[in-house]
């Protein structure tokens, strides 16, 4: 039992001092006006509770010096990190600086009217939650629900056939040899939703023999947005619970570089794999 204590008592000490770290780090950053990308991409290199704990503090640092300034460094943020196609772009982080913006000291009650109203919107599908099913329809006729899909990660590819974007993205994932070895290992489905209501396009348009091709034929998507689609493609990765793993991510690359480091995780809970995803890069 002491040495059980011993090493709690080592533990906590280690983490208080890493965080005081980089609680000063940061403090530093902002007295030394170092840019807010510069100072995002350094929060980002960190392990994810040490992030956490880096940009909770920078906002706090920043709402004491008054609404003009804060103001100014939460449009910056949540340009960078809600910004699907920005390197720095980061969901985590990004409910992290909506959430405190509705409560910032410094902020009139008008002023935290908008952040309060951004938070329903940034907590749909938010990393570590459960992702709102999608009832799909296939180019045969055979119906199914994402939340039926046995597979231990599944690949949410939202695309458009009247998209140029996602046409050089299905090029992509059609010589994907990681994605197709994954499918026939029974690891990943990789499922594409057409979310619209052009339903002749979409028959029209030739897919990968190992995605499934869906359509979301109750139109929820679109119509109740259970899903808040900023541009196209958009990749969401879900755990075999459907537990959202990545939000909004635009870049195959980083989806690509993800899965690889998850393949050995299947029975992680979602908070390691969150942990073990946090700073990959694009």
């Amino acid at each position: 039992m002491y040495i059980c204590n011993v090493k709690q008592l080592t533990f906590y000490i280690k983490f208080i001092v890493l965080l005081a770290a980089v609680v000063l780090n940061v403090s530093l950053a902002c007295a030394q006006n170092v840019t807010p990308d510069k100072t995002v991409a350094s929060i980002e290199s960190m392990p994810r509770s040490q992030a956490f704990a880096a940009m909770d503090n920078w906002l706090e640092v920043t709402d004491k010096k008054g609404a003009k300034e804060y103001k100014k460094l939460i449009a910056s943020l949540e340009e960078m990190l809600s910004e699907p196609t920005w390197d720095y772009h980061n969901e985590e982080l990004f409910v992290r600086v909506i959430e405190h913006a509705a409560t910032a000291s410094c902020l009139s009650e008008n002023d935290r009217m908008r952040p309060e109203m951004l938070l329903e919107i940034v907590r749909k599908n938010a990393p570590g939650t459960e992702a709102n099913d999608i009832e799909y329809e296939t180019i045969d006729g055979v119906r199914g629900k994402v939340s039926e899909i046995a597979s231990p990660y599944t690949l949410i590819y939202f695309n458009d056939p009247e998209c140029l974007s996602c046409a050089k993205v299905k090029e992509r994932l059609d010589t994907c040899t990681t994605l197709r070895n994954m499918v026939q290992d029974s690891l990943i489905t990789v499922i594409g939703i057409y979310p619209y209501d052009n339903v002749t396009e979409w028959h029209l348009e030739p897919f990968p023999s190992y995605v499934v091709n869906g359509w979301d034929c109750s139109q929820a998507v679109e119509n109740e947005q259970t899903y808040d689609l900023m541009t196209m493609p958009m990749f969401y990765l879900l755990d075999a619970e459907k537990r959202v793993i990545l939000k909004n991510e635009a870049s195959l690359n980083r989806v690509l570089k993800v899965i690889n480091r998850l393949k050995g995780m299947v029975d992680s809970d979602i908070e390691s794999k969150l942990d073990a995803v946090f700073n990959v890069t694009r």
